[in-house]
């Protein structure tokens, strides 16, 4: 996906790098057109379904027809590996350098995205930090952007953030993800009283298709339960690490550890690429994948599908 198809973050000023360190979020409404929207909301029910067009797997596949309760809320875990129409937004350098700005980074490695699909009558997600999945980085720093393709309701489970939480020390990691007990801000509030702040107060994001959230790794963000009757939830979250991020002394989890080669500590390009470098640049192979779904296979090849060139 092209630079130019994105609208609003190319004139983001120092105000508002000032409103996402102070926040901890910054919001960038309708970055996405319209048409690039309707192709990423059609792809979701396929993926669910196990149709990949790249003919990979993603990396975690949470929900399945038939055999999963259909309260949950569904996820799946790098499915830009899967869909090359996914690929052309989460591998977008222009997103990349947006982060890069907003966090003060030289330059942008993806950790991974997350496909979240909330569809009527699901449960609610836990609040959580983004960086307490990822705490066995070096650095243990993100940056997340979340992007949501149906307009969001408060009643329809959008995100919440706490404003400035990504200022509290940073907690382990909720066992309870999808179905957090003693309501899922519990692990919030308690954060917040170690804190010593008094009633934080969670902000739910009402916004269009489209809409873009910046997010600290550090903040607290989840959803509440979609208790509408007929509205879907669905977004994609693209979480980035500084480039220069390596794996720490105690290993990876089960999605970054798969990829951690015995007795080296550097994340290999292959499985998290190099969005984009102050210094220019990025991974090789990302912008001719994007079109044909091949590494290092040239985008103006014979048989080149052209997913991106239609945004």
């Amino acid at each position: 996906m092209e630079n130019r198809t994105l609208q609003g973050i190319d004139t983001l000023g120092k105000e508002d790098v000032a409103t996402f360190r102070d926040r901890g979020y910054l919001v960038v409404d309708r970055m996405l057109p319209p048409a690039f929207v309707a192709a990423l909301r059609t792809r979701f029910a396929p993926l669910f379904r196990g149709e990949f067009d790249t003919g990979t797997y993603p990396d975690e596949w949470y929900w399945r027809d038939g055999m999963s309760l259909p309260d949950v809320t569904r996820h799946m875990g790098n499915a830009w590996k899967s869909d090359l129409t996914v690929a052309a937004l989460v591998l977008s350098s222009a997103i990349a350098r947006t982060a890069a700005r907003l966090a003060g980074w030289d330059g942008i490695r993806l950790g991974q995205d997350t496909l979240w699909w909330k569809p009527p009558q699901t449960k609610a997600i836990a609040l959580h930090q983004d960086t307490s999945f990822t705490d066995f980085l070096d650095p243990a720093e993100t940056i997340t952007c979340w992007v949501t393709l149906d307009d969001t309701r408060a009643d329809a489970g959008t995100i919440e953030y706490v404003p400035g939480s990504h200022r509290w020390p940073l907690v382990g990691r909720p066992l309870d993800f999808h179905t957090p007990e003693g309501g899922y801000r519990a692990k919030m509030l308690a954060a917040a009283r170690q804190a010593g702040i008094v009633d934080p107060q969670p902000v739910p994001l009402e916004v269009p298709a489209g809409t873009a959230v910046f997010h600290h790794g550090h903040i607290w963000h989840g959803s509440g339960p979609n208790t509408t009757t007929g509205l879907e939830r669905r977004s994609i979250g693209i979480h980035m690490l500084p480039a220069h991020t390596r794996f720490g002394k105690a290993g990876g989890s089960y999605i970054y550890g798969r990829y951690q080669r015995v007795g080296d500590d550097r994340m290999d390009e292959d499985f998290f690429p190099i969005l984009w470098m102050a210094a220019g640049g990025r991974t090789a192979w990302l912008d001719g994948y994007v079109e044909t779904g091949q590494r290092g296979q040239a985008a103006t090849a014979p048989d080149a599908k052209p997913i991106a060139a239609a945004y």
